[in-house]
Order: structure tokens, then sequence, then C-alpha cells
């Protein structure tokens, strides 16, 4: 009886050893998940932190875009509106011809302003740039026309007389140092400059077709794109036109 009763302690020994075991196991189990889920949870929590930053910072990024392309459309509105406002006030032309040297050559870049005889009258001696007759090309007459540059010698009303070699304004001779060797060759006399119009002749007055030749005649005001303000090139040729 007494052994029985000691494999039976035994027994009782050895079940309550496993069931704490087992217990044991589950409560690790239990820890391990519970860990697991904690760390699921934590990661969660991050990817959800991650997202919020990349989204806040692609909205960010899409904000600075926008204000970027809205600066560049403003930009170009600006420079579109400058380009606009100095095409109506300047107007870049190049010399082609000789007939100005030896003040222009062929080949100078000159500035010229349209608003100038908007607001005043042309004077005496303004180089000029102005709409003529003659056809850019020979063969077509009734197409294109030339652009001239040409100085203003006569007023309206002025009386010119040309003889000699030499201009007379209203009875006067008049002293021209900016001309070509050669004078001016020609022959008017008594010539009155209508109302509103210009007599001009180019510097290079041997070679220059002006108001001598019936092709050109006195200048209508209205036919004036403008007055020759600078020259930019040559470089070593820059600066206001006098």
């Amino acid at each position: 009886m007494t052994e029985e009763k000691n494999l039976n302690e035994e027994i009782n020994e050895i079940g309550v050893e496993k069931m704490e075991t087992s217990e044991k196991k589950e409560i690790e189990v239990d820890k391990v998940e519970t860990s697991e889920k904690n760390e699921i949870e934590v990661d969660k929590v991050e990817m959800s932190e991650k997202k919020d930053i990349e989204a806040k910072s692609e909205k960010k990024t899409n904000a600075k875009r926008s204000g970027e392309l809205k600066d560049w459309v403003k930009s170009i509105i600006i420079a579109a509106f400058i380009a606009v406002l100095l095409m109506q006030l300047i107007v870049p032309t190049v010399v082609r011809e000789h007939s100005m040297e030896p003040s222009f050559y062929g080949g100078d870049y000159l500035i010229v302003g349209k608003i100038n005889y908007k607001i005043s009258s042309p004077h005496r001696g303004d180089v000029i740039i102005f709409k003529s007759d003659i056809p850019m090309n020979t063969d077509e007459p009734t197409q294109a026309k030339k652009l001239l540059i040409k100085r203003i010698i006569g007023m309206p009303g002025d009386v010119i007389n040309i003889s000699d070699n030499e201009v007379s304004i209203n009875g006067k001779v008049i002293d021209e140092p900016y001309i070509n060797e050669g004078g001016t060759p020609g022959d008017v006399v008594n010539y009155v400059v209508p109302k509103d119009s210009y007599f001009v002749m180019g510097d290079n007055r041997t070679v220059s077709i002006d108001s001598r030749r019936n092709e050109v005649g006195p200048v209508h005001k209205d036919r004036i794109i403008g007055k020759a303000l600078i020259r930019l090139y040559p470089f070593n040729k820059i600066g206001l036109i006098k």
C-alpha cells in the first residue's frame, strides 16, 4: 500500500510538473505572440507616420513646383509685355548700303526711336529711317518697299538751292562737316519744302538717292519710322547718334 501511495504521489508530481511546464510554454507563446503583435503595431505606426511624412513632403514639393510654375508664367508675361512695349518705342535696324558714309557704314547696327516724333517734331540734322516708294525688288515693283536712312536738311517751308556742290537754305550756304568728299552734286533751284514734309539727303552725296531725286522727293512726316538714336555696332563706335 505504501509503495502504491508513493507511486501515485510521484505520478501526481510528474503531472503537476507537466502542467506547469505546459503553462509556462503557453505563457511564453503568449509573450512571443504579444511581442510580435506589438512589433506589428509599431511597424504599422511607423509606416503610417512615414506615409504621413511622405504625403506632407509631396504636398510641399507640389506646392513648390506650382509656385515655381507661377513665377515662370509671371516672368514670361512680364517679358512679353516689356518686349511689346519696347517694340512700340524702339526698333533695331542695320545699315545696308553706303549712302550715309562716312557717318554710317554698311553693317552698322542702330537703335531707332519710334516714339520721338510722337511727342516732338523732327529737327534739322536728325538722322531718320523712313518708308520710301522704291521697291525692294525692281522685278516686283508692287511688293515691299525699301526703308531708307537719311539726314534731314530742309524743314517745312524752307527754300532749298543746290549749286556748285553747295547747299543753301533760305539764301544761306550751310556748313556740313558730316558729308563725304565730293560735296553735293545736283541742281535744285528755289525748291520750297512742302508742309509736313522734309528734304532729306544722305551724307555720301555722290551715291545717295534722296530728296534730290524724284524716286524719293520730300518725305512726309507720316512716312517716318523714327529717329536713329544709338549705334550699338561696331563696338568701337558705340554711342549716341548726334
